[in-house]
């Protein structure tokens, strides 16, 4: 699956200030993902696994 890496309340983990390929290496290591990017202002990962949680709207606390 895909989508928006998490910060530990539930939000959307931002990129705004990293520095570039930062959300790839956040994604892969702490997602298990197979790769993401920077879709400022957020981390979007590809290839996670279906037993990681990902930001879904309809959950959105934030």
């Amino acid at each position: 699956k895909e989508g928006y890496a998490m910060d530990h309340e539930g939000c959307k983990f931002s990129c705004f200030i990293r520095p570039s390929g930062f959300c790839d290496g956040y994604c892969k290591t702490h997602l298990k993902a197979s790769s993401g990017y920077c879709a400022w202002p957020a981390c979007y990962c590809y290839g996670v696994p279906s037993n990681i949680k990902v930001w879904d709207y309809a959950t959105n606390k934030c």
